[in-house]
This record gives structure tokens, C-alpha cells and sequence, in this order.
């Protein structure tokens, strides 16, 4: 009987070492947003990092840290990386397309800009799959649209992302001779 006792014990402390386990990348992710929000992007990186160690296939710390290194611009192949995994979890989310297709269209690459089309597509937010497509074809292709272009000015679509809103400027400066960061 003895036995059957201790062995329930080892059970249960395993159970429990399982839970924390199993929720610590998650509030290690949680630490990294606030020290982003803190403006310690360094200390955000480690702890992103922590949780992707626990966790490698934990949503928000994937999506954070991708967005944290396209907004850097100093690691766009990792950014890559870590936005694909979260993409894989949630494949129609628009922020993680943008950053995405940021990504391949500076770097030229009309295969992965294809493949981030092809998601926005499938999305619900046509907005922003229109908008994705102008930036492709401004960047990509050279072709100026001016009648689209003007309505993206007065809706402000590229405003509601940094990654869009850097795409949208860039066009302007390449193909509408814009000098004005608009």
C-alpha cells in the first residue's frame, strides 16, 4: 500500500513539473512584451529567445520576435524564419503577411512574394490583399497605378501597419517621385 502511495506522489510531481513546464514558455513570452514595451529591446530578445527554447513552436513569441527583427532590419532572414512559423499557426493573420512580404519584395524574391499573395487571398481582409498587391507590382514590376494609389492615400490603409506603411513610401520614391515620407 505503501508503494501505491509514493508511486501516486511521483505521478502527481510529475504532473505538476509537466504543467509549469508547459506554461512557462508561454510567460516567458510575456515577459519579452514587456520589456518590448519598456523599450528594452535587448532583454526582449533573450526572453523571446527563453521561450522559443521552451517552446519552439510557441505562437507569440514566434510572430514577436519576427516582428521585432523585420522592424530592426538587421536580420531579415531570421525575421523570415520566426513569421513563417507563426504563419504556419496562423495563416491569414495580416500583420504577419505584411512583415512577410516586406521582407521578399526588398529582397526581390517574386517566389515567397507569390506565396504571401496567394495567403492574402485567402483572407478575409481584401483591403490589405489590395494593398499587397499594388506594393507587389509598384516594387516588384515598376507599374504605376495612380487611381490606386490616390485611394490608398485617402484611406490611410498603409498607415495601419509600420511594415505597409515603409512598402507604400518606398513605392512613392521609386515610382511617384515622392521625397515626403507619406
Amino acid at each position: 500500500m505503501e508503494m501505491r502511495q509514493k508511486f501516486r506522489y511521483a505521478i502527481i510531481l510529475f504532473m505538476s513539473q509537466f504543467v509549469l513546464n508547459c506554461d512557462s514558455s508561454g510567460e516567458l513570452a510575456s515577459m519579452a512584451r514587456e520589456k518590448e514595451s519598456q523599450g528594452n529591446t535587448a532583454e526582449a530578445l533573450y526572453y523571446y529567445d527563453l521561450a522559443l527554447r521552451e517552446n519552439p513552436e510557441n505562437f507569440t513569441a514566434n510572430k514577436n520576435l519576427g516582428i521585432l527583427l523585420a522592424e530592426s532590419g538587421e536580420a531579415p532572414g531570421s525575421a523570415s524564419l520566426y513569421l513563417e512559423k507563426a504563419l504556419k499557426k496562423d495563416p491569414k493573420n495580416p500583420e504577419i503577411l505584411l512583415y512577410l512580404l516586406e521582407i521578399y519584395l526588398l529582397a526581390g524574391s517574386r517566389d515567397e512574394t507569390d506565396t504571401v499573395l496567394r495567403s492574402f487571398s485567402e483572407s478575409w481582409d481584401k483591403d490589405r490583399e489590395s494593398l499587397a498587391k499594388f506594393l507587389s507590382s509598384c516594387i516588384l514590376d515598376n507599374k504605376k497605378n495612380v487611381s490606386e494609389r490616390k485611394r490608398f492615400l485617402e484611406n490611410r490603409i498603409p498607415e495601419s501597419n509600420p511594415a505597409s506603411k515603409r512598402l507604400f513610401s518606398h513605392c512613392g520614391k521609386k515610382l511617384y517621385e515622392e521625397t515626403s515620407g507619406k
